[in-house]
């Protein structure tokens, strides 16, 4: 049996292994993803320029959750 086309096959052809990649993008929305880079260009050991790059994906509605988390309720 063939894992359908839109399915990523994690470990094994084991069917109970297959997520589909609206699971994936179901579960980051939910939960959300942080991606963070770096990039350091230096020319004789001396450091010239630093990129620093901070991703997060998520949904707003779960965005605005934790965002106001330590928030005192609207009144």
């Amino acid at each position: 049996m063939s894992a359908p086309t839109n399915a990523v096959v994690f470990a094994g052809d084991d069917p109970s292994d297959e997520m589909t990649l609206l699971d994936i993008l179901d579960h980051v929305l939910n939960q959300g993803v942080v991606l963070r880079g770096n990039v350091v260009i230096s020319l004789a050991g001396v450091d010239l320029v630093f990129l620093g790059l901070d991703v997060i994906l998520t949904s707003v509605e779960t965005a605005l959750k934790h965002m106001g988390a330590g928030l005192p309720p609207r009144k």
